[in-house]
């Protein structure tokens, strides 16, 4: 995944996955843009004090509500805690285009910054919930959209939140916050940029519905059913922060509820262990904060102003943006403190890459200590990645030297092993001056390696290579311990690196989303989400509503547990919770996380006819030797089709409800570096054709 918003103190072409939904729901535009003065005035429903929603249009231009969405935030750590939302720039705003059907800009030219109780934030065990609609209109042709590619800051310390560029503007009345045990009190800036990196906070990013064009439409249309969220830990890690989906109790938490001290003493032993991350950078921080795999290239020569309140200050110089724990805790020399910037966790990335690799003659001394015995396996691995950027970056070149890059380069980067690292580890293309969109990487390609290969290589093989027997035994071949530091040390299903959407990224029916920082408290559902737990129920769209994309299909699901509550142990109630998207036509829904097999699985069609079904057993795992038309090994034993059954309004048997039941097919599907479960069944029993 790749996002070209740069926030921090990193490089403006920077394209990792910082803003997981920007790109995976075409949420964002990096370029600025004017007001729109002038124009009419998109319509909005509400007054003072009202939780307005927009008139948006559906696929054929008729009008439709769009209802506000929520979010929640969750204090369960035993201080205060100071959450901040942003929102986006926008040179083009896709999402009032879906709403509205047209092809007018609408562009929003600055940050906006809203504050929960600025200066004094949330405390302990107190709760705050945010009202947003899709968009606010702040004054003629100014907007703000709430909805497109915003970001959550959830902050233990107020240090440098606020930019002193910063212009107060009044946040509107449709925007409402309520708080229990706390007040609620918001307070609205414009910005010119996002926060620095170097603040005691954790970052969470979130997207509300999707904007696509239907085929053989020009105009977009706003698809506004789901929630879309990950937590940014491929830029750091600092706090355990949890989401979940508001009204949706079938899917279970992305990050982590692990209480604040724990999380901590995990951060902790992390760098105090000798194979995996003794060494690794800090941010110049009172309390501990580590970069990603990215960023401890990108930001190693960045500074702060020497003003800055951090704990480490070279005399007569500039603090470092990134130091080492042995220099926060006062053991260095002054030199140490402006040029120590990394210690034995990342020399080893280094000497991995410096002996694994042929770098044609370059001077690797500032860079490579030891030589490492690499595997012929594991040399083939490293070099095709690299050549592949060396093949990116000659794309990189052509494009300067044909003058297609609108800003200046006053000199053409050379490939260097610097310029590698920090590229490869990023995942993030060379197009330097030429714009974030320009020589993508999906459009690179090498003798024997396409974009997508050398990408699954690079994640399964590389990223993760911390669960290979060998990497296991000699830490001098991990490739990145940051990784293994997110995903098994603290167990977050949550971004290590770049492209590791496959666990990160969560887009979700839902109305709203649920932030829960220390804990569990407040989550629908207190189990964490995991692929292999669940599936996702699919139906087949008959053909007269194909292209019908503002015609529902389905109007409700729910699902039950058998033995779990004591006034309905067999799940013979109907307990259909979730409503269904009324003006889009979504042919399924997740079951995503339920707390044990068997379950009853039920949901009502346009027709009113009711289905049910009932599920014995999880899905198999799907390996890698096996495959994929076989797979799950145990299909035929997970659904029980003996005990499905569709009725008709009236509580008859359906007269195709036999030969409905009898289709039930379980499958799954290979994406990424996991396996995606799926019960697919026929179209509505009312469709013959």
């Amino acid at each position: 995944m790749n996002d070209p918003v740069d926030f921090r103190f990193l490089p403006a072409w920077r394209g990792a996955g910082v803003l997981a939904l920007c790109l995976a729901l075409a949420a964002c535009d990096s370029g600025g843009g004017g007001g729109l003065a002038g124009d009419a005035a998109p319509p909005m429903v509400g007054g003072p004090q009202a939780s307005a929603g927009v008139a948006c249009k559906d696929m054929d231009g008729n009008p439709v509500m769009v209802s506000a969405k929520t979010i929640t935030i969750h204090n369960n750590s035993a201080g205060v805690i100071y959450p901040v939302l942003s929102t986006s720039k926008n040179a083009v705003n896709q999402w009032i285009q879906g709403c509205l059907r047209t092809a007018e800009p609408y562009p929003t030219d600055h940050v906006y910054k809203l504050y929960v109780n600025e200066g004094q934030g949330i405390p302990a065990g107190s709760s705050v919930t945010m009202t947003l609609p899709l968009y606010s209109e702040l004054s003629p042709g100014r907007y703000v959209t709430w909805w497109n590619g915003g970001r959550v800051v959830l902050a233990d310390r107020g240090d440098r939140l606020r930019d002193p560029a910063d212009t107060s503007v009044p946040a509107p009345a449709e925007v409402v916050c309520q708080g229990q045990k706390t007040a609620c009190a918001l307070s609205l800036y414009a910005s010119a940029v996002q926060f620095p990196e170097n603040i005691y906070a954790q970052l969470s990013e979130y997207t509300f519905g999707d904007s696509i064009i239907p085929e053989g439409q020009k105009l977009r249309l706003l698809k506004p059913e789901n929630v879309g969220y990950n937590i940014s830990y491929v830029d750091h890690v600092y706090m355990p922060v949890a989401i979940g989906p508001k009204n949706n109790p079938y899917i279970g938490y992305s990050g982590s509820v692990q209480p604040l001290a724990g999380f901590r003493n995990q951060l902790s032993a992390f760098l105090a262990n000798p194979a995996t991350g003794e060494g690794w950078p800090v941010y110049n921080l009172d309390a501990l904060k580590l970069p990603g795999g990215y960023n401890i290239f990108a930001q190693r020569s960045g500074t702060l102003p020497p003003d800055d309140l951090v704990p480490v200050k070279p005399a007569g110089g500039f603090p470092p943006v990134l130091t080492v724990l042995k220099c926060v805790n006062g053991q260095c020399a002054d030199a140490e403190k402006a040029s120590l910037h990394f210690g034995q966790a990342v020399q080893r990335m280094q000497n991995l890459w410096g002996s694994c690799v042929d770098w044609a003659g370059e001077d690797l001394g500032a860079y490579v200590t030891q030589t490492v015995s690499c595997s012929p396996q594991l040399r083939e691995r490293l070099s095709a990645v690299k050549q592949f950027f060396v093949q990116n970056h000659k794309n990189y070149l052509a494009l300067v030297n044909r003058g297609a890059c609108p800003v200046a380069v006053p000199e053409k980067p050379k490939f260097t092993f610097w310029e590698a690292m920090t590229h490869i580890y990023g995942w993030v293309p060379f197009n330097e001056g030429c714009g974030a969109n320009e020589n993508p990487l999906s459009e690179t390609s090498i003798p024997g390696w396409n974009h997508a290969k050398i990408q699954s290589m690079y994640i399964h093989e590389l990223q993760y290579n911390h669960q290979q027997a060998e990497v296991q035994k000699n830490p001098d071949f991990l490739f990145n311990p940051y990784v293994q530091l997110i995903h098994d040390k603290l167990g977050m299903n949550a971004y290590g690196f770049s492209v590791d959407d496959a666990v990160g990224f969560m887009s979700e029916l839902g109305d709203g989303l649920i932030f829960a920082v220390g804990g569990a408290a407040g989550l629908e559902n207190p189990q964490q989400f995991d692929y292999a737990d669940g599936f996702s129920l699919a139906i087949g769209v008959p053909k007269s509503k194909e292209g019908r994309g503002s015609e529902p299909l389905l109007k409700r699901y729910g699902v039950c547990v058998f033995n779990q509550d004591p006034n309905d142990p067999d799940c013979t109630l109907d307990k259909q919770d979730m409503e269904m998207p009324a003006h889009s036509q979504v042919a399924g829904f997740r079951v995503g996380t339920v707390s044990a097999y068997p379950i009853r699985v039920r949901f009502t069609d346009m027709e009113d006819n009711q289905y049910s079904i009932k599920v014995n057993t999880r899905f198999s795992p799907c390996t890698e030797d096996m495959d994929i038309k076989q797979c799950p090994a145990n299909g035929l034993g997970i659904v029980d089709k003996t005990a499905c059954l569709v009725t008709t309004p009236t509580g008859e048997k359906h007269p195709n409800s036999d030969d409905w039941c009898v289709n039930a097919n379980p499958n799954q599907q290979r994406e990424k570096q996991l396996t995606k479960n799926y019960l697919s069944y026929p179209k509505p029993v009312g469709f013959s054709e």
